[in-house]
């Protein structure tokens, strides 16, 4: 029984190691299998991008093409003469940049080619198929070969570094394949055709900046005018102007002065133009030129300043009397003027005015109502037409206690040839109000007697003229006036003194005084 027992257990325990070892054998190769499938699926499966396709160093036998890959890949070119592509290769996966020189090529003829660059796993990637023009010879490098025989259209490919839009125009990396291929020539001829196609090419291409609308927004002021507007491109900012008396219509430059920014470059533009004369016409042209060269330019356009406004200074009532006023006042441009008037007793409005353009007014209310009182507003008007007015100004007419006043006072003789030796002379003054007035006067310059004097005027007046013919040659005298208004206010005027003419010389009287300056000695002698 214990025998048997033994023999049980002992299989049963080589049972459970048999099936350790298919467990731990299934497992092993579980384990395995499962590491081979992560190691496949870590494989690359992803093929290079291909970018940035360029030829470069083009000859008439031989050309370089170069490309870029976004992973280390191994280069190589088809070729040839048609699509049926000859092989270039460069066989080591480990560059990103690719470079194969293509030589033993026929001048003169049209290449096809395409890319191919794999990794290190086998992912292989193709190019689309470009073609490239080789030159007769390395004159016609630039000048005869055509852009569009030397790259066709492709994704990447030059063609589209070179019509990409970019600033300009032109992508980077075409500017950089010009380039390359300019550094290539080393004729002088070749880079002087170069530089004809270019300039043909930007007269065809480049434009100058428009003038958006052809419109110029001018805001003015007396003395000054702000003038902008709005190109299409980034250009300089200039301003053409002339007075309208001085623009020359005919004339190949009609205006006289320019102002503004020629060094700034902008989209926007505005000039302000100081110094200008108010109520002006001005004619302007404005322009904008690019950094080129290129100008756009507006068409004649005019503008004209705005006047000055007039402004009412020192009123004053300078005068008042039993039926009249005088009104003085000053304007700062030159004006007509009116003055409205109102009895404020009775309401009755009246005007009196002045058409004549002037800077310094007086004017004289008359036919007043004595012991009224009267409202007055003057109101002034510029040559431009601009207009003023003043505030209301109250007096009343009283009785008349002001002298009149006496200005202008003039004096004009004349000596007339004969044996008595007559001198004629004028005398004309002026008074404020009418007036009788009378000239008084004496012979020298002390009064020792009762002055002499012309008879007193008979009638009112405010310009007065009065003759002496009583006066001797070569004499100094004094005058003096006394005037009296109406009211028999009187007023005398300051003192005035005056040379009369002396008498003129016969040929006689001459020779006689140079006879004695000469022999006025021989009355010494007293023979």
């Amino acid at each position: 029984m214990l025998k048997l027992n033994k023999f049980f257990y002992l299989n049963i325990l080589l049972f459970f190691l048999v099936m350790a070892g298919v467990f731990g054998v299934g497992f092993f190769v579980m384990h395995k299998t499962n590491a081979l499938f992560a190691a496949e699926e870590e494989t690359d499966s992803t093929p290079p991008a291909i970018y940035n396709i360029n030829v470069d160093k083009i000859s008439a036998t031989s050309s370089e093409i170069t490309w870029e890959t976004d992973e280390a890949a191994d280069s190589l070119v088809n070729y040839g003469l048609d699509k049926s592509y000859g092989v270039v290769r460069d066989p080591r996966a480990d560059k990103t940049e690719h470079a194969i020189l293509l030589d033993n090529l026929e001048a003169g003829k049209t290449y096809y080619f395409r890319v191919t660059s794999s990794d290190a796993d086998g992912n292989q990637s193709i190019s689309n198929d470009f073609s490239f023009l080789t030159p007769k010879t390395e004159k016609e490098l630039i000048s005869e070969v055509p852009s569009e025989n030397i790259i066709e259209a492709g994704e990447g490919g030059l063609k589209d570094l070179i019509t990409e839009e970019g600033v300009g125009g032109l992508s980077q990396r075409g500017e950089e394949v010009l380039l390359k291929l300019i550094e290539n020539i080393t004729s002088e001829e070749v880079l002087e055709e170069v530089k004809e196609k270019v300039e043909e090419k930007a007269e065809d291409v480049l434009l100058p900046p428009t003038i958006i609308l052809d419109y110029a927004d001018v805001e003015v002021g007396t003395d000054y005018a702000i003038i902008t507007w709005e190109t299409d491109k980034e250009s300089n900012t200039m301003v053409a102007l002339a007075e309208d008396d001085d623009y020359d219509s005919v004339s190949e430059n009609p205006y006289t002065w320019k102002e503004g920014e020629p060094d700034e470059f902008v989209l926007k533009h505005r000039v302000e133009v100081t110094g200008l004369t108010p109520a002006t016409t001005y004619h302007f042209q404005v322009s904008s030129e690019s950094s080129l060269g290129l100008k756009g330019i507006s068409g004649d356009k005019t503008f004209k300043t705005k006047s000055i406004l007039p402004e009412i200074y020192n009123i004053q009532i300078i005068k008042i009397e039993e039926e009249s006023a005088t009104i003085r006042w000053v304007t700062n441009v030159p004006c007509s003027s009116i003055i409205e008037y109102t009895n404020l007793n009775s309401g009755d409005t009246k005007l009196e005015g002045n058409s004549s353009f002037l800077t310094i007014h007086s004017m004289k209310l008359t036919n007043l109502v004595f012991d009224t009182y009267y409202s007055a507003v003057i109101r002034v008007e510029s040559e431009e037409g601009e207009k003023a007015e003043s505030e209301p100004l109250t007096f009343i007419t009283t009785k008349d206690e002001y002298p009149p006043i006496i200005s202008k006072v003039k004096t004009e003789s004349t000596l007339y040839p004969g044996s008595d030796n007559k001198v004629q002379t004028i005398a004309s003054w002026e008074t404020d109000e009418p007036s009788k007035c009378q000239l008084f006067y004496h012979q020298g310059l002390v009064t020792i007697d009762e002055p002499s004097s012309l008879p007193l005027e008979n009638d009112l007046a405010a310009r007065h003229v009065q003759v002496v013919t009583n006066f001797i040659p070569s004499t100094v005298y004094k005058f003096w006036i006394i005037c009296a208004d109406e009211a028999e206010n009187k007023a005398k005027s300051e003192d005035f003194t005056m040379l009369t003419p002396s008498q003129e010389e016969s040929i006689i009287d001459i020779i006689l005084k140079n006879f004695e300056s000469s022999f006025g000695w021989v009355k010494k002698l007293k023979i």
